[in-house]
């Protein structure tokens, strides 16, 4: 699919046979702005009309009715979006007035559908709520489909090419990043390699004087006993999770120049690019670490032999990638999460799947299936497909269990930490249910291991 031009205008494609709908839509969002992006509208009248309009990569934004020139023309957009076209990134809004033929169970199971909005209980905050947060997810997929790229291209081309170039292309990939990320943001640089100025060209001037009134970072690594720093300045502040990308990229640099074969930058590729999501989730790196180590404890007792136990490990760190695309508020709430929210949040596992899947990276490969299915359940009640027994990848199914026992012993922000003894029980409880009966009976065996584990990477 192509990639999405980067633009200074949002756009949505409206698909409805009524003209009042596209007024009042574009009435209600008509001053809604995303990170100093605004809003543009197509129109679409029915199923056909779309088809004709629609292109890959145009829209941040779908929004559809049910019935048109048909009972289920609405699905047949949907359908068409994701399964012939393969356009996971585009947020998709079902709209109805005719709820009663909403085929609920198969939008669930065979569609992503990013909200649903019966039209007789619409409000005016509920659809600018919605509108505005699908559109923050999007840009948030895209510019982290962007990052993983990037790190991707970093790594695999560095030994071709000489440092000083490989910095100006890192520099390059990273401002990239930043302005796909945030809106009418300018971003500059400068590169040092041994205190000397490499970048930009002397022609270009001093940038140190010309950005004054903007904000200043500076980085600093080792690379081939070379001191290199990189300097950034944005007109916009950046986030943790925008710093933590810089870091990621420098670190994997400088692991790809170090090790000699691509294998070896794996452990801090994933760890690097794990923090990236935890910063979000106001969770720890050690989460990473607890959920990696006792996966590979369970993989290794599960038949697997130490190479692909090892290749579990690495992978695990990836299963809640896809919660950069979740928005802030429904990830860090304190409290349960009501109907719509928890929706949302399921949309985790398709977002980290469509984000890695398309990588030369075998532990982004396996890191894909992980994060599709580490919320499927033995018993066929999880998501996103409700998948059934061996069904389920063996590999997702111990990281589920490794997953789910390090949270339920650690402090969320919907609730403090269970005590171990409660834990255990609830594992134990959910074998035929959540989890496959020979991962928790693998689980039950090697507990004190498990447990060492956890005393081992405290928070």
């Amino acid at each position: 699919m192509k990639e999405a031009a980067i633009v200074d205008r949002l756009k949505a494609l409206i698909v409805d046979d009524s003209k009042v709908i596209h007024l009042q839509l574009k009435d209600v969002l008509a001053d809604i702005y995303v990170e100093g992006q605004q809003l543009d509208f197509d129109d679409a009248y029915g199923f056909e009309d779309f088809k004709k309009l629609y292109r890959p990569g145009e829209y941040a934004l779908v929004l559809t009715d049910l019935v048109m020139e048909e009972d289920i023309s609405g699905i047949k957009v949907i359908n068409y979006l994701r399964h012939e076209v393969n356009d996971a990134k585009t947020r998709v809004v079902l709209m109805t007035a005719n709820p009663e033929k909403v085929p609920h169970d198969l939008l669930l199971r065979d569609y992503d559908v990013n909200a649903y909005i019966e039209k007789k209980s619409m409000t005016d905050f509920m659809l600018k709520l919605t509108v505005i947060s699908l559109l923050k997810t999007y840009k948030d997929i895209t510019a982290f489909e962007k990052a993983i790229n990037s790190i991707d291209y970093v790594v695999h081309n560095s030994k071709d090419m000489a440092l000083e170039d490989m910095l100006t292309e890192t520099y390059f990939q990273i401002k990239s990043f930043l302005t796909l990320k945030m809106s009418n943001v300018n971003v500059d640089g400068e590169i040092y390699v041994d205190r000397k100025k490499i970048f930009p060209p002397l022609n270009v001037g001093n940038l140190t004087s010309t950005m004054e009134s903007n904000e200043r970072y500076e980085f600093e690594i080792e690379i081939l006993e070379h001191r290199v720093q990189l300097v950034i300045f944005s007109s916009k502040k950046l986030t943790k999770t925008d710093l933590e990308y810089v870091n990621a990229l420098l670190s994997n640099l400088r692991y790809s120049y170090f090790y000699t074969e691509l294998s070896g930058v794996e452990n801090e590729l994933v760890l690097r690019l794990s923090n990236l999501i935890e910063t979000r989730s106001e969770e720890t790196g050690n989460h990473v670490k607890r959920v990696a180590e006792i996966s590979y404890l369970l993989a290794l007792d599960s038949g697997f032999n130490n190479k692909e136990a090892e290749l579990i490990r690495s992978s695990s760190g990836l299963h809640d990638i896809g919660k950069i695309g979740i928005p802030d508020y429904i990830l860090n709430k304190p409290g349960k999460l009501n109907d719509t929210e928890f929706a949302i949040m399921k949309e985790h596992s398709l977002i980290g799947f469509e984000i890695l899947k398309n990588s030369r990276w075998k532990v982004f490969e396996l890191g894909a299936m992980i994060s599709l299915q580490h919320h499927e359940r033995w018993d066929g009640t999880g998501y996103p497909y409700g998948l059934k027994g061996d069904e389920i990848a063996p590999e997702a199914r111990i990281v589920q269990v490794a997953d789910v026992f390090e949270a339920l012993t650690h402090d969320r922000c919907y609730r403090p930490a269970w005590p171990i003894d409660k834990a255990v029980d609830y594992m134990h409880d959910m074998r035929n249910k959540q989890f496959a009966p020979d991962v928790i009976d693998v689980f039950t065996t090697r507990l004190w291991d498990i447990l060492d584990i956890l005393n081992q990477y405290k928070d």
